[in-house]
């Protein structure tokens, strides 16, 4: 197992996804969850663990206004990715135009919230039910 500091590190070259036919895959199969700043794409897989990409289209903006949503997206998945590194699937994340305006902390819950959408996290706890009469 990977512990939390390692995985940190890792969220470079070896965790993401680089093939064209890996994309192409994703955009194909995967399910779609739609936020208003983010986009999800789910993929999920039978073996090895997460594997995330972060796109920004251009209809974000120009080139250091999506470089700048992408890096914004790579951070706040980092702050999850100890709790989703192990699972295997493939995520695609896309900067939608309204990202730009969104500030960290709401970039990083609409996120969080996208993932549990998608099963990879786990739904959160809902307070106690309480018994029927």
């Amino acid at each position: 197992m990977i512990d939390g500091s390692e995985v940190l590190s890792r969220i470079g070259r070896l965790v993401t996804l680089r093939r064209t036919s890996d994309f192409d895959r994703v955009f194909r199969e995967g399910k779609r969850h739609r936020g208003r700043a983010v986009a999800l794409l789910c993929l999920p897989r039978t073996e090895g663990g997460l594997r995330a990409a972060f796109v920004a289209g251009k209809a974000v903006g120009g080139a250091v206004q999506r470089n700048r949503q992408r890096r914004r997206l790579r951070e706040a998945c980092r702050a999850l990715w100890t709790e989703i590194a192990e699972r295997p699937a493939d995520i695609v994340f896309l900067a939608q135009p309204p990202a730009a305006d969104t500030d960290f902390a709401g970039l990083r819950a609409e996120m969080e919230a996208l993932l549990r959408r998608a099963g990879v996290l786990p739904a959160a706890e809902r307070g106690r039910r309480r018994a029927s009469r």
